[in-house]
């Protein structure tokens, strides 16, 4: 049956019918990426001076909710245009597959963003990060910070490397199966950056670098009459409170 087109549109050419799904999927995880970065960014971007958000008071987050709401932006219109296109090309055994190999750099950059994300310094709690020297801080102590997240890192972009690389090699790749991992890696780094930004819609102070904490100061009186100053136990000497 013959496709119609509008006349004022070029013909686009005949693509697989893998090309076909891989080329609506990448569409749709962009479409739905930038649409999560929207609406995690939104209440950042609008709320007002005594509201709460999802990443804690309003402001604590608006350099990241504003970077987000431009990027979710961007992906919601170019992921508009892709499926525009991916609806316009009809399907045809001797057509072009080049979206095969679309959707195995997406997972590619999927790992190496997954990877960036990843924090590579954890301080405990009671002590904050320096933004700078990278040392965990507090009124007591200052020491340099661990470094725990360095080979989650690595393995983030080892992981999405290799998948990658064998959906560009295994040509005959069930299409559910390569549709389930571009959906998994494209969703899965898109929550990850927004918890670490300005926090998942729905739910209150699950941003890491941006939620309030409340640091508790225990006495060495408090820890008893044989009890050790705070200095000489910085893991230890203070308690940290996340409140609503």
């Amino acid at each position: 049956m013959a496709v119609r087109t509008s006349p004022r549109l070029a013909a686009l050419p005949p693509e697989t019918f893998r090309a076909k799904v891989a080329h609506l999927t990448v569409a749709s995880c962009l479409v739905l990426c930038g649409s999560l970065f929207i609406v995690s960014s939104w209440d950042e971007v609008n709320c007002v001076a005594g509201e709460v958000t999802s990443s804690g008071p309003c402001g604590v987050a608006l350099v990241w909710g504003g970077t987000l709401l431009a990027v979710g932006i961007f992906l919601l219109f170019i992921g508009g245009i892709v499926l525009f296109r991916a609806a316009r090309r009809h399907v045809d055994p001797d057509g072009g597959d080049g979206w095969r190999v679309g959707q195995a750099i997406v997972v590619m950059i999927c790992g190496v963003l997954l990877g960036l994300l990843i924090p590579r310094y954890e301080c405990p709690p009671g002590t904050t990060l320096s933004p700078v020297f990278k040392f965990c801080v507090n009124h007591d102590v200052v020491y340099p910070a661990p470094s725990p997240g360095m080979p989650w890192k690595l393995a983030a972009v080892g992981i999405g490397v290799a998948i990658g690389v064998v959906m560009l090699r295994w040509r005959s790749m069930p299409i559910w199966l390569a549709t389930a991992i571009v959906a998994a890696a494209s969703i899965g780094t898109a929550l990850f950056a927004v918890s670490q930004a300005t926090g998942i819609p729905g739910f209150r102070a699950v941003a890491p670098a941006s939620a309030v904490l409340v640091t508790r100061v225990i006495s060495p009186a408090a820890a008893g009459a044989g009890g050790s100053p705070l200095g000489s136990r910085p893991h230890e000497g203070r308690r940290t409170v996340i409140r609503d």
